[in-house]
């Protein structure tokens, strides 16, 4: 799933992870738009990433998204303790000039 940026920094994904017995493997992927090379050109940025369970209990966790990558392995072999709807709430704050919007991978882990 991809959101296209509004300017706000802020991107909600719904997550179906509907097997406790199972391991997910979740990444994020972007792209930057970027005039001709700066010497004040960003190298990560800031990603509060917010987790709730269908219960309603949440895990909070600030990560750095490496600003040259397209796709970044976020979490490998997470295993819910809750099956059902999750949301993956991400906060950019500031949100880097140029972001095209943030997308999400869920996937089973291999």
């Amino acid at each position: 799933m991809f959101i296209r940026s509004d300017g706000s920094g802020e991107y909600v994904f719904p997550l179906q992870l509907s097997d406790t017995l199972a391991a997910y493997d979740i990444s994020f992927y972007t792209v930057i738009d970027r005039p001709v090379f700066r010497a004040d050109t960003i190298v990560s940025f800031p990603m509060q990433v917010v987790w709730r369970s269908p219960s309603g209990r949440y895990f909070s966790e600030t990560v750095h998204y490496p600003a040259d990558s397209v796709k970044v392995r976020y979490r490998s072999g997470v295993i819910p303790s809750e099956e059902g709807d999750w949301t993956l709430s991400v906060t950019l704050d500031p949100e880097p000039g140029g972001l095209r919007g943030l997308g999400v991978i869920c996937a089973l882990a291999d």
